[in-house]
């Protein structure tokens, strides 16, 4: 899987190449507004640019993340559970060397794993053991939760095809974690993009001292030029987490850690992101008439949508079926509904 991820990364950059509908890049009509003071005022007239933008030792934006999360998921948070940082990818990577340095060797996982969990494993030597052949969202999911204590990697919702882990689910391992203590990573990139205006995360409700979760604001925007995530961790690994993060890392822009705060007001505002969403649902009803489809599997959430298309696939760059470790749906890849040129190009080769 990785190496099929890694070979369109290396096609998506040479230029005039096919149309790649799987797009990480998007873009919408709210980027402005959402940016606000951002969007016209240099970062060097709004703080400080001659000093270190140290995010973790930024106490009132760890309590902000707190109070949005304990509002949107009605669960308790403070700001000891918070690790605030410049993007996923950095949260990722530190969270597996700190697997690594704690000598576990060997990790289990609900698919798909995303591509850079992949990627460190097989730096780190880490061994990635599936328990399930189904996904979370297919009929007749039944995880074989091994009978020991270890770690277990779930990402919710399946952010290829917009769909929530079930609730069934949830409360089916959160009991396995009580019963063996084991600790559960919750890639959470793409929450709080429900298409129903729903804000809570079931997985909010995993037991508190034996869940580590990843939630990243740029993705509840849909704005990348920034870059900002946090973790949501026990309080016993706030600190070593932390101090992994900030010596592997070091300290973000000041341009991101305003962003930070943005961020974080806009998902404690009342209207959120909204309009986002239903600009999101807009262009999936116009895909879904403009006959650039043949099927389509159902989407609860974010702005990829998994379908298959009337397009000769030897037109298209895309991530299909391999990339997510899924079978019996040939045929099907991942659209990215806020990439414009995508949606053109696909009604276009459809007539």
């Amino acid at each position: 899987m990785l190496d099929l991820h890694e070979a369109v990364e290396r096609e998506r950059q040479h230029p005039g190449g096919r149309l790649f509908v799987s797009d990480y890049n998007g873009g919408h009509p709210f980027v402005a507004d959402y940016l606000g003071p951002l969007a016209d005022t240099p970062p060097y007239l709004l703080g400080d640019v001659t000093r270190y933008s140290a995010i973790d030792e930024d106490h009132a934006l760890r309590s902000k993340i707190a109070r949005l999360h304990s509002t949107y998921d009605e669960v308790e948070y403070g700001p000891g559970r918070v690790i605030p940082a410049g993007g996923s990818s950095s949260l990722l990577g530190t969270f597996c060397t700190w697997l690594h340095l704690s000598g576990v060797r060997r990790v289990h996982y609900l698919p798909p794993v995303y591509y850079k969990f992949a990627y460190f494993f097989r730096k780190f030597g880490i061994e990635p053991v599936r328990v399930s052949e189904l996904h979370a969202q297919q009929p007749g999911f039944a995880p074989e939760l091994p009978d020991e204590r270890t770690v277990l990697l779930l990402t919710d919702p399946l952010w290829y095809a917009g769909q929530p882990v079930p609730v069934e689910a949830v409360k089916r391992i959160a009991e396995w974690q009580r019963a063996t203590g084991s600790l559960v990573f919750v890639d959470g990139t793409f929450q709080y993009l429900r298409w129903d205006g729903g804000r809570r995360e079931e997985s909010a409700t995993l037991p508190a001292d034996l869940t580590v979760r990843l939630v990243c604001p740029t993705k509840y925007l849909s704005i990348h030029g920034y870059r900002c995530a946090h973790l949501l961790v026990p309080e016993r690994l706030r600190e070593p987490l932390a101090d992994l993060h900030i010596n592997l890392h070091g300290d973000v822009t000041l341009a991101d850690r305003l962003f930070a705060h943005r961020a974080a007001d806009l998902m404690l505002d009342g209207e959120g992101n909204r309009r986002l969403v239903e600009h999101i649902r807009a262009n999936h009803r116009r895909i879904l008439r403009s006959g650039a489809l043949r099927a389509s599997a159902p989407v609860d959430a974010g702005f990829f949508l998994f379908a298959r298309v009337t397009a000769p696939a030897d037109r298209l760059l895309a991530l299909d079926e391999r990339h997510f470790e899924l079978t019996g749906h040939e045929g099907f890849v991942r659209i990215n509904l806020l990439n414009e040129a995508a949606l053109d190009g696909l009604t276009a080769l459809a007539r």
